[in-house]
């Protein structure tokens, strides 16, 4: 099931995906909401987030309400992973990180640049 989801993304959206055991559902919360408060920022880029704590994931997009799933991983700790439009894993950290850090990783990527190129047209 999970990577059915993620796969319906490829080539349409990048995602980010935090993850957390219960006992760092906290951190996955910040950056949630670190992410979320920046809405225009993620649509203009094309990012979905899928928060995941302890086998249960929330889905966000920016556009629509917030969706559940069911998560079938068993998660230890912390991280957050931005995947690219092709369905590469592009960046971890397990640490909360600044909505800047994803946003500079991708608007240095090639498929970013086209895009802001073929909006300046």
């Amino acid at each position: 099931m999970w990577s059915q989801d993620l796969s319906s993304h490829l080539w349409n959206e990048r995602v980010i995906v935090i993850y957390a055991d219960e006992g760092h559902s906290k951190q996955a919360d910040l950056q949630f909401n670190k992410l979320i408060a920046e809405q225009e920022k993620l649509v203009e880029r094309k990012l979905v987030i899928y928060k995941c704590v302890s086998g249960q994931c929330e889905f966000y997009n920016g556009l629509s309400s917030k969706k559940l799933l069911q998560l079938n991983q068993s998660i230890e700790g912390f991280s957050a992973v931005l995947i690219g439009l092709d369905g590469g894993k592009k960046y971890k950290t397990k640490a909360v990180v600044e909505p800047s850090a994803f946003f500079s990783l991708i608007d240095q990527m090639p498929m970013r640049r086209q895009e802001l190129r073929d909006k300046d047209k």
